[in-house]
């Protein structure tokens, strides 16, 4: 994998997982937490300023009902496949 390929698959899974935080009205505390790092630590890899672990992609993963392929393809591959978490308040409502 190339430089450029790593970067594009680390901006992918900021911002899919900056979209799955907003879909579910999870906050960074909320995933921080689940990680077991700081807010401020994943603030700076949401940012691009620091890079994900591989250890940590399958925590959030789990936590959003995903598979890390899942997170990895992005958030409009996941919105295709049906997959997304629901949305905050959506619980027992049917999707459109």
């Amino acid at each position: 994998m190339s430089e450029g390929q790593a970067e594009d698959l680390e901006a992918t899974v900021n911002e899919t997982i900056r979209l799955l935080m907003t879909r579910t009205g999870k906050r960074q505390v909320d995933v921080a937490e689940v990680i077991g790092i700081t807010r401020a630590s994943l603030s700076q890899r949401l940012l691009g300023k620091s890079n994900w672990k591989l250890n940590d992609l399958p925590k959030v993963a789990n936590y959003f009902g995903l598979t890390v392929a899942e997170l990895l393809s992005g958030y409009a591959a996941i919105a295709q496949a049906d997959r997304l978490p629901p949305a905050k308040g959506a619980e027992g409502q049917a999707r459109l």
